[in-house]
């Protein structure tokens, strides 16, 4: 009787060697799990043409006034901001620079293109344009894909070329 035990519990013991004894590593063995790498998009350096770009970075700033996304050099002034304003839920696209008059600027992001008819704000220590914004027109959803460039083309021609930011959507959700 006790040869039929030994040999019931020496084939158990077989079996569960059988199952331990797997291709995978031992406890020792087990190599760390890989920590993922976090990308972001590009942001590129040039436009598609192989011109450059403004230098400069976007920086966005809310408050419970609105929101507002600027882009400029660091320690200068900006030269673009988009701007909302929460209690009149008006948005705004601001260029600096001087002009007499009304001033027609052709704006293109994201494949599409749009006019903008821009006003002096009469900042006279910083001379701007500025011009009301629909973040629903076409070429501002181009404003916001990550890795394009948006150009702006003033009357005389001169095209400020910027890239695209994500961001910029927090400035347009916050009029929503």
């Amino acid at each position: 009787m006790q040869l039929r035990t030994f040999l019931s519990l020496s084939c158990a013991a077989a079996m569960l060697a059988a199952c331990n004894s797997s291709d995978e590593p031992a406890a020792e063995e087990v190599a760390a799990a890989p920590t993922p790498q976090l990308t972001s998009t590009p942001t590129p350096t040039v436009a598609d043409d192989g011109s450059p770009l403004t230098p400069g970075q976007w920086n966005v700033n809310e408050s419970a006034s609105g929101a507002s996304a600027s882009f400029g050099v660091a320690g200068e002034d900006a030269k673009l901001v988009i701007s909302c304003d929460r209690e009149s839920n008006t948005l705004a696209m601001v260029l600096a620079g001087e002009a007499d008059g009304l001033q027609s600027y052709v704006l293109e992001a994201g494949g599409t293109a749009a006019r903008l008819d821009m006003m002096p704000d009469g900042d006279l220590n910083l001379p701007s344009l500025s011009a009301e914004i629909a973040p629903d027109a076409p070429v501002f959803g181009g404003f916001v894909q990550p890795g394009g460039v948006i150009e702006i083309t003033s009357p005389q021609g001169a095209t400020m070329r910027v890239p695209t930011s994500t961001a910029i959507r927090r400035v347009f959700e916050a009029c929503a």
